[in-house]
């Protein structure tokens, strides 16, 4: 019995260590185009960061609480990681793991950073943390550039998503 209870016990204990595990996806120009598509009808937040942007780091808590307040009113938030290397993604996934995030979160995957910074706004230079808000129509409604709290998220989001 003892020796069939071990094997089940570390399985669920790896089960219930793996759930934490983020699904991290690549994004390029047809990914973040599919992904305005499908969520035509909300506003959409894209932030992008990366885990050795202390700003960054500093300001994720407030953007998963913006998150977690619109969450359910016709909004969705975009994480895009700046991380490169080689061990990126275990960096990223473990830094998404310890702030409990439960959504898919993407890397870029354009092929030159200019093709990004071109992509989401010609005015942006390429600093981050960048947070770019889009209406339910698909429009750029706002810029952030550099690190931001709560209150002006929830300006800007509150404002977006309860405009008809």
């Amino acid at each position: 019995m003892i020796k069939f209870l071990l094997p089940l016990v570390l399985l669920v204990t790896f089960i219930s260590k793996s759930g934490l595990s983020q699904d991290l996806l690549p994004a390029d120009k047809q990914v973040l185009d599919s992904i305005k598509e499908a969520n035509r009808g909300k506003v959409i937040l894209f932030n992008f960061w990366a885990t050795w942007c202390r700003p960054c780091v500093e300001e994720f808590p407030d953007l998963l609480e913006v998150n977690q307040k619109y969450k359910d009113t016709g909004f969705v938030m975009i994480l895009v990681s700046l991380d490169f290397g080689k061990k990126f993604e275990d960096k990223t996934k473990a830094f998404l793991a310890k702030n409990n995030v439960d959504f898919i979160t993407y890397f870029n995957n354009f092929g030159k950073d200019e093709d990004l910074i071109n992509y989401m706004d010609k005015e942006w230079e390429g600093s981050i943390p960048a947070t770019f808000i889009f209406d339910k129509k698909g429009i750029l409604r706002n810029t952030f550039i550099g690190k931001q709290n709560f209150k002006s998220f929830d300006k800007t989001v509150g404002k977006l998503v309860n405009r008809n």
